[in-house]
């Protein structure tokens, strides 16, 4: 048994994003297998149950000092008190490279001076923090081959040729259980059970294309009205992360165009991450739009798992890790960044054709069973 622990920059709560959700269940699997396991995070929803964990808590310095000094390995994306204290300590370290964050950055819009210092500084700590982690690395975990290509390049240029065996590919996984419905949440008033339901699952980012997909559904609406899409989370769930511009962007154009609240609903808060399954399985697909980018190149969306989980057909922009699978396993479409006529014509063809879409389910369940949790921990071998 190994005493693991995960340091998270992110929310751990009943409302989480990719960061939070990825070490939650990254525990849970490993608590199952055995492991003593403790989560510190930067935000801990007060009363939240740990249920079988060791510890729940924040990454306050008492806490990092006493789980640091117990554990035998500390896994994180690279905060720099935890490094300190586990090399002081001679623990092993492993870390979390699953979201490429140099790639956000860059896609920042920064106008203004301030913003365009703010974003200089941004790539100029997290190149000495990308120098630190290779040096101090006795483990690096990825969430597709990109990924890993992209941090084996890193080693090369920096002289660590020794760590390219020590990059695993650990994607982002799925529960073991399948998804259970609760409550209905979304039909029955303005969106009718014969509607077809477009959900986009997750927020609205920088680098992502919602104002795509309202042009398409505004050139649908003109010709039937039984086409919607649910957004379940515009507000990120962590205070330390402000509403991106392209949200407020996305709103603005929703109401000019006269879709918000007709064809277009919203819900501002963020989902319950418990709750999600009850609008994934009242949709009929999913969709997930982005730019044409570096961060697009180097992503894993974590959103198409919440599709395949719920066995719903997908509609994706091409250009990122998902658009071999997509179009190999046969689970949904892909279209050209910004192409809004091919954003309608998936969207027709997904709802009119009956017996497509449900050889995209079937498909779509078959993908999900290769990452469940408990399969891809089988990967992460501590020692």
């Amino acid at each position: 048994m190994q005493k693991l622990l995960f340091v998270c920059n992110d929310v751990i709560g009943s409302a989480m994003a990719g960061p939070g959700i990825r070490y939650w269940e990254l525990a849970r699997a490993l608590e199952r297998k055995g492991h003593q396991v403790v989560i510190l995070a930067k935000h801990v929803e007060r009363g939240l149950s740990a249920g079988h964990l060791t510890f729940l808590g924040k990454t306050s310095f008492l806490n990092l000092l006493r789980w640091v000094l117990r554990s035998d390995c500390v896994i994180q994306p690279g905060r720099p008190i935890p490094i300190l204290i586990a090399f002081l300590f001679r623990k092993k370290l492993i870390f979390d490279q699953y979201d490429p964050v140099i790639f956000e950055f860059l896609e920042r819009q920064g106008n203004s001076f301030f913003e365009k210092v703010q974003q200089a500084l941004l790539v100029l700590l997290w190149r000495v923090r990308q120098r630190i982690i290779l040096r101090f690395g006795d483990g690096f975990l990825v969430a597709n081959d990109r990924q890993k290509d992209f941090l084996i390049g890193q080693m090369a240029l920096l002289g660590y040729r020794g760590k390219f065996d020590l990059v695993t590919v650990l994607p982002f996984g799925l529960p073991d259980a399948k998804p259970a419905k609760t409550q209905s949440l979304l039909r029955g008033t303005k969106i009718h059970n014969t509607d077809f339901l477009l959900v986009w699952g997750g927020g609205i980012w920088g680098w992502f294309d919602p104002l795509t997909l309202l042009r398409a559904l505004s050139k649908i609406q003109r010709q039937r009205s039984d086409i919607k899409a649910y957004f379940p989370g515009v507000t990120p769930p962590n205070p330390d992360s402000r509403k991106m511009t392209v949200a407020d962007e996305f709103l603005a154009e929703a109401r000019t165009l006269g879709l918000l609240d007709t064809t277009v609903f919203v819900n501002t808060d963020w989902m319950p991450y418990e709750r999600r399954a009850d609008y994934l399985l009242e949709a009929d697909a999913g969709i997930s739009l982005h730019r044409d980018s570096l961060e697009t190149r180097f992503a894993f969306r974590t959103r198409i798992l919440d599709y395949l989980w719920a066995g719903l057909p997908v509609i994706a922009t091409k250009g990122d890790c998902w658009e071999d699978v997509i179009e190999k396993q046969e689970i949904g479409i892909t279209v050209t960044a910004g192409d809004v006529d091919a954003v309608v014509a998936a969207i027709m063809r997904m709802a009119d054709d009956r017996a497509f879409r449900e050889k995209c389910r079937k498909q779509a369940t078959v993908v999900a069973a290769d990452y469940g949790w408990k399969r891809l921990t089988e990967r992460l071998q501590i020692k």
